[in-house]
């Protein structure tokens, strides 16, 4: 009961408490989102939920966890992110720059955390897929893949905060099946923090005029963490050798990993940059459908939770691997399949509102 109710609860006032006090310094500091652009919001909005996480994560790591071991390699990269994507919202920084502060937080993951993929389950239906000397190239990878995805997803109030929410509770009811207490426990601590910062950013009425953003230090650093306790949590080598499919870790990612595939794909098929900014992931293709924003907000989280519920119910009934690693990839297809087709959806979606809204 304490680590499921006070702990998320006196976590998520920490961050609260972090996000209400730094809004007058963002706003004197000019760390803030301005509209223009493809930023389409209203008025000036402090970039500051980021931050306020960080430091939350921070204190709940400290007061809750006798000692923080490994983990404490978890705190100096997302610590790191965290300070990389302030200098970004407040002076702007080169992608190369970006990607070199990235890489070198994925080293402390592999190098200082040791936590680093030595398999990939058995997805052929054949034997477990060892990487070997590949293992710590491919984490690289994965980190700063996760990392950009979070980063692209951050697109509505909500959305990037949200996803992350649900991500660290599966992480966390995931890490209570193998015993792992540690990781269970921060991914709680991670939970409250996002609690903290999701009552100032998704709408509701004790969010006022308090609006905040993540901003880049927010969703840099959520995405390492995820990819941290994704990969933790599937290898062999932790928790006594207790640990979960690498392949349910895609079911619980799910439309984060999802809509990265699919944007990239089309970009790279279109001849554009693959990290190119635009306006055609899920949620923008859905806002483009006279969707209201907060609808769409919900939609995606509500897909989310579902196919990790998906995962996770087919793992515990012994589905194998292959067969969980065929099925997320049939929905990557379909999705993908959809969003190539966007623009007829978008057209049959504006007339169904249409004639929704005429009959009502």
């Amino acid at each position: 009961m304490f680590d499921f109710f006070w702990v998320p609860l006196m976590v998520a006032l920490v961050s609260a408490v972090a996000t209400l006090s730094l809004r007058p310094l963002a706003l004197r500091g000019g760390l803030l989102d301005r509209p223009g652009g493809r930023k389409r919001h209203d008025g000036d909005v402090p970039l500051v939920g980021g931050i306020a996480i960080t430091f939350a994560v921070w204190v709940g790591a400290i007061v809750f966890m006798r000692e923080q071991g490994h983990y404490i390699a978890l705190l100096g990269g997302l610590t790191v992110l965290a300070m990389v994507g302030v200098v970004d919202d407040l002076k702007g920084m080169t992608p190369l720059t970006k990607l070199g502060f990235q890489i070198f937080a994925a080293i402390l993951m592999t190098s200082w955390g040791g936590v680093f993929l030595m398999s990939l389950g058995d997805l052929m239906g054949k034997r477990e897929i060892e990487l070997a000397n590949w293992g710590i190239p491919l984490t690289l990878f994965a980190v700063v893949a996760v990392i950009n995805a979070m980063n692209m997803m951050d697109g509505l109030d909500g959305l990037a905060g949200g996803l992350a929410f649900i991500i660290f509770a599966w992480f966390g009811y995931l890490a209570g099946e193998i015993g792992s207490n540690s990781a269970q426990r921060l991914c709680v601590v991670l939970c409250g923090a996002l609690l903290g910062f999701l009552l100032f950013n998704m709408p509701n009425p004790l969010r006022g005029r308090k609006r905040v953003f993540l901003g880049d230090a927010g969703s840099l650093m959520l995405g390492f963490g995820i990819v941290w306790f994704a990969v933790e949590l599937s290898q062999p080598v932790y928790n006594a050798g207790r640990h979960v499919p690498p392949v349910l870790m895609l079911w619980i990612a799910g439309f984060l990993l999802i809509d990265l595939l699919a944007v990239v794909t089309r970009r790279m098929v279109s001849g554009r940059n693959p990290l190119s900014a635009d306006r055609t992931h899920l949620h923008h293709v859905l806002i483009r459908m006279d969707l209201p924003p907060v609808l769409v907000v919900w939609i995606i989280l509500a897909s989310n939770a579902l196919l990790g519920l998906i995962g996770v119910v087919a793992w515990k009934a012994g589905v194998p691997d292959n067969w969980l690693f065929l099925g997320f990839l049939v929905v990557a297809v379909i999705h993908m399949m959809i969003m190539h087709n966007a623009a007829r959806f978008l057209r049959r979606g504006r007339r169904l509102v249409a004639q929704r809204r005429r009959t009502d």
